[in-house]
């Protein structure tokens, strides 16, 4: 596909997004642990083998339909932006944005699911029975890592309808503002919108989904040279590394982010905290705080 270049509007919308959308990069460094629940295996490679976080592109996600939630709320509240000629090519090109799930493959966007709860009953059924963890990492420093990529964006999922409807109302507003300034031609207005709501859709998702309680860290990776794959059920799935370490410029050495694990609820409880705790002296991983789900549940 080659390097996916952003525009100089594209690079105008981020920096609104930034600085009026997405604000909780700034509480994130100031405040709680995040979680990432994953599984036993994918924790061994983590701590051990790769140190680094497997991120997918938004399109292979198992549940990358969910994204296209905003096209609902953007066709519910279009009706609310001021008219303009700008709006009437805007809902011309939406419409098309809408029609088609080729846009993350052309913005190349990938994303990373965290959340503040330790312990979620919903989290733990998605990884199913007798296999999951989450890990604790340390927020400051994993987000304060310099990432090989053009755009990087944090931010707590939306669920609420209100708040949704507020935050797209005002972005098509500023998308338009953008728009008419420049003059841009359709190709140049094209494009921008695809990276507003290409973007935008990562972190609105439906109220139904609002126990997740979701962060999600996107990336644009600058070239396809970071990219890496892997095969699940015959199928090709693209990635990136994030490392989950922070690197010592005069000693050269690596230190695990890894704060805490909490072993997801399962039958068998007691050998497996045991054969975490074996693990993690044989691999000399110390100030790791381990636990147990506190959730009464045993698959």
């Amino acid at each position: 596909m080659g390097q996916v270049i952003l525009d100089y509007f594209s690079q105008k919308m981020a920096e609104y997004f930034r600085e009026h959308i997405f604000d909780n990069l700034d509480k994130i460094m100031k405040g709680p642990m995040l979680y990432h629940y994953t599984s036993m295996e994918a924790l061994n490679n983590i701590l051990d083998r790769e140190k680094c976080f497997w991120i997918t592109r938004v399109d292979f996600m198992n549940d990358y339909k969910e994204i296209a939630y905003v096209t609902e709320v953007v066709q519910a509240i279009i009706g609310e932006v001021e008219d303009s000629k700008e709006k009437e090519t805007f809902i011309h090109l939406y419409k098309e944005f809408a029609s088609t799930e080729s846009y993350y493959k052309d913005l190349n966007i990938f994303a990373f699911s965290l959340t503040e709860n330790p312990d979620s009953l919903p989290l733990w059924n998605n990884y199913g029975a007798d296999e999951g963890c989450n890990i604790g990492i340390d927020g400051p420093k994993f987000f304060g890592q310099s990432f090989n990529s053009q755009i990087t964006f944090v931010g707590k999922v939306v669920y609420d309808e209100k708040k949704q409807r507020q935050i797209v109302k005002e972005v098509i507003k500023r998308l338009l503002q953008l728009v008419r300034a420049a003059n841009l031609s359709e190709e140049s207005f094209s494009r921008a919108l695809l990276f507003t709501f290409g973007t935008l859709g990562c972190f609105i998702k439906h109220p139904a989904f609002s126990s997740e309680e979701e962060f999600r860290f996107i990336f644009i990776p600058k070239s396809d040279e970071h990219i890496h794959f892997r095969v699940s059920r015959g199928a090709f799935i693209p990635f990136i590394k994030v490392p989950v370490v922070d690197h010592n410029a005069k000693t050269g050495e690596d230190k695990l982010l890894v704060r805490k694990i909490t072993i997801g609820p399962r039958t068998k409880l007691d050998i497996v905290k045991s054969g975490l705790e074996f693990y993690l002296s044989v691999k000399k991983l110390e100030g790791i705080e381990l636990c147990t789900s506190r959730t009464p549940l045993r698959f």
